[in-house]
C-alpha cells in the first residue's frame, strides 16, 4: 500500500506570499500578522561600520537568534568594518527598535534598515507627473518613439531622411509617427518617450535648435491626438525641456540625472513633473571607455542614484514624481549589465519605482552574436527576467511582443 506524501516543500518569496498560505490553511489574521515576518529572510551588508557598533551589532543578533558576519580580526582593532546581516524579517524589526537606542551611530543604522525593510517590502506605487495619477500595480511599458536619423536600435523616424527636410514638419513624418504612438497605445504603452538626440555609445550631440526641430513639431501633435497618454522627453538639455514642458510633456527622462543641466530641477517643481534619474558613467561619447568599477557596480549605482534622489528632494520635489534607471548600456560591460539585472532587486530599497531600459541593447547583441534587428527574442527574455526581479516600468521598442510577454510572467508571478 502506497503512503500518503505528508510533507511539500514552499516557495516564499514575500510577506504577502507566507499570509496567503497561511490563510489557507485557516490561520486567524492575528495569527498571521505575529508569524508571517518570521518566514521571511532577508541579508543585508552595512559598510564602514565601527569596531565598537560592529560588535554591538554582532551580540545584539545573536541575541535575537540571527546572525552577523564580521571581520574576524574586528576584535583586535579599532578600524571600521563591513557587515553582513541576515534573519527574519520579525528579528530585524526588532533588532531595529533595540539599535535605536544604543551609541555609536546605530540610531543612524537603526532608522535607515528600517526604511529599507519598508522598501523592499513595496510591491505598489503610485507616481504623479504633471498633476496626474499613474498607478504602478503591475509592469508598465513605454514605447520609443526615437526622432533621429542614427538611433542604434534602427528604427530611428528620421533615418534615410535628408536633414534638411528632417530640420522641420511635413505629412510623411508626421503620419508616420501618429501612425506608430496609436500602434503602441493600442498595443499596451502607458507611456510614450520621445528622443531626438542619440545617445548610442560615441554618439556626438547635436545643437538644441536642431533637437528642437526634431522633436517638439512632433511632441505637439501627439499631445492633441492623445491628450490622456503619459508623455515623456529623452533630454538632459533645459532648453529641449522647456520646450516640451510648454507643448503639454508629463515627464523628463534625464540620461545625467540632472548633473547636465541642474535648471530641469526647477521645472520639475514648478509643473509638478515627474522625472526619471539615469545612472551613467562618462558622457555617451566617452562612457565605454569609462566602465571601471574599483568596487561593486550594484552598489556604486545605488550610491549614485541615493544622492541623486536627496538632490531632487532637497530641491522639493515628491519622492512620487521620481523613478530610477540603473542605465543598462551606458559606461557598462556585458558583465556589468548581466549583474545589474540578476541583482535588480537590490535597487528597490530607494523605494522607488524601477525604470529600465535594455531593448534590443548591445550586451543582448554580443551574447547571442545578432544584429540590432534580430535581438527581439533576446530582449523580451531580458524584460521578462528584469520583471521577476522588480522592474516596473520597461522602455522598449517592440510594444506588443513585450507587453503580451510582460503580461504572462505578471500573470504567473501574482495568479
Amino acid at each position: 500500500m502506497k503512503q500518503e506524501m505528508k510533507i511539500f516543500p514552499l516557495q516564499i518569496s514575500d510577506l504577502s506570499e507566507v499570509e496567503r498560505l497561511m490563510s489557507d490553511i485557516g490561520v486567524s489574521e492575528e495569527g498571521r500578522k505575529i508569524m508571517a515576518p518570521k518566514a521571511v529572510f532577508r541579508a543585508f551588508k552595512i559598510k564602514n561600520v565601527s569596531a565598537k557598533a560592529a560588535n554591538i551589532i554582532k551580540q545584539e543578533m545573536l541575541s535575537l537568534g540571527a546572525e552577523a558576519a564580521v571581520d574576524r580580526k574586528i576584535l583586535f582593532n579599532e578600524k571600521e568594518t563591513d557587515i553582513i546581516i541576515v534573519g527574519t524579517l520579525s528579528q530585524l524589526r526588532r533588532l531595529v527598535e533595540k539599535l535605536k537606542l544604543q551609541p555609536f551611530g546605530l540610531k543612524e543604522i537603526a532608522l535607515e534598515l528600517e526604511v529599507t525593510l519598508k522598501n523592499l517590502s513595496k510591491k505598489e506605487y503610485t507616481f504623479f507627473a504633471r498633476g496626474r495619477e499613474l498607478k504602478i500595480t503591475k509592469p508598465i511599458i513605454c514605447g520609443i518613439i526615437n526622432l533621429t536619423p542614427d538611433s542604434f536600435s534602427k528604427d530611428g523616424l528620421l533615418a534615410g531622411i535628408n536633414e534638411r527636410k528632417a530640420s522641420f514638419i511635413h505629412k510623411e513624418i508626421t503620419n508616420l509617427v501618429m501612425k506608430k504612438v496609436g500602434e503602441m497605445v493600442e498595443n499596451g504603452a502607458k507611456i510614450i518617450d520621445l528622443g531626438g538626440e542619440s545617445t548610442r555609445p560615441y554618439a556626438k550631440p547635436i545643437d538644441e535648435e536642431e533637437e528642437i526641430k526634431r522633436v517638439i513639431p512632433y511632441l505637439k501633435v501627439i499631445r492633441k491626438e492623445f491628450p490622456d497618454l503619459f508623455l515623456s522627453i529623452d533630454t538632459y538639455k533645459y532648453r529641449i525641456a522647456k520646450e516640451a514642458v510648454n507643448e503639454g510633456v508629463d515627464i523628463i527622462n534625464d540620461i545625467t540625472a540632472l548633473r547636465k543641466s541642474p535648471l530641469i530641477l526647477s521645472l520639475i517643481k514648478k509643473y509638478k513633473l515627474g522625472c526619471v534619474l539615469m545612472h551613467m558613467k562618462g558622457e555617451p561619447q566617452t562612457m565605454q571607455m569609462s566602465s571601471y568599477y574599483q568596487n561593486d557596480v550594484v552598489e556604486e549605482i545605488l550610491q549614485f542614484l541615493r544622492a541623486r534622489v536627496e538632490v531632487c528632494l532637497k530641491e522639493g520635489v515628491d519622492t512620487r514624481q521620481i523613478m530610477i534607471d540603473p542605465g543598462i548600456g551606458f559606461g557598462k560591460t556585458v558583465e556589468n549589465n548581466l549583474e545589474i539585472l540578476n541583482r535588480l532587486a537590490q535597487f528597490k530599497s530607494l523605494g522607488l519605482p524601477i525604470f529600465l531600459g535594455i531593448s534590443r541593447k548591445s550586451f543582448i547583441g554580443k551574447i547571442l552574436n545578432l544584429e540590432v534587428e534580430e535581438r527581439l527574442i533576446g530582449t523580451i527574455a531580458s524584460l521578462v527576467i528584469s520583471v521577476v526581479k522588480g522592474a516596473n516600468v520597461l522602455r522598449v521598442h517592440d510594444v506588443k511582443e513585450a507587453y503580451q510577454a510582460l503580461r504572462m510572467a505578471d500573470r504567473i508571478l501574482n495568479n
